[in-house]
């Protein structure tokens, strides 16, 4: 995994084969990202690392058998980051821009879980709602729903980039930064 971390952000990383041996020494998780490996490590210590029992570090945990519990468990405790171990290069990319720009990394399933859940709470009659075309309000009852840009597209019989636009369009009238902001939002 380290290879393909490394291969990935294309940089050298600083090595630790064990969290005891990282508590050990705090001062290396002051600031920065560290990316922890979870399968077969201490939960506590990790629970710990995530909290910032140890530093300050963005803490990403990965796992190869990564599932929706482990993320609400880990980002809960305070990671900064989620997914799987072997990622996509371009993801992996993507959640270091991410987790460096101080943004939290939620994977795709786990933003729809999110979103149709504060989707049953956002109100359809919000006077906010009064701002949107019609196909926003359309692409937002989507939203409201958990549904992926692509579920959209599809139920809407437009290109995802077409959502895209919708969905940037949305956020700018609203001011919120992402979907889940803007079912919060919402919600009163």
């Amino acid at each position: 995994m380290q290879q393909h971390l490394q291969a990935a952000l294309d940089r050298e990383l600083e090595v630790h084969h064990s969290l005891s041996a990282l508590a050990e020494y705090p001062q290396r998780c002051v600031q920065g990202v560290v990316w922890v490996d979870a399968d077969n490590q201490d939960e506590a210590l990790l629970g710990r690392l995530c909290r910032g029992d140890f530093g300050r570090a963005r803490v990403v945990v990965l796992s190869s058998t990564p599932s929706d519990r482990q993320a609400v468990q880990w980002l809960g405790a305070g990671a900064a980051g989620f997914l799987h171990a072997f990622s996509q290069p371009e993801t992996l990319r993507q959640v270091s821009a991410v987790v460096a720009a101080d943004g939290i990394w939620v994977g795709v399933g786990l933003m729809q879980q999110l979103c149709a859940r504060f989707g049953q709470v956002a109100r359809a009659d919000s006077p906010l709602l009064a701002q949107l075309t019609e196909r926003e309000r359309d692409v937002v009852g989507h939203l409201r729903e958990g549904k992926s840009n692509k579920q959209i597209a599809r139920d809407m019989d437009i290109s995802e980039r077409t959502v895209k636009a919708h969905l940037t369009a949305i956020f700018g009238k609203l001011g919120v930064p992402d979907r889940v902001q803007l079912l919060l939002k919402l919600s009163g």
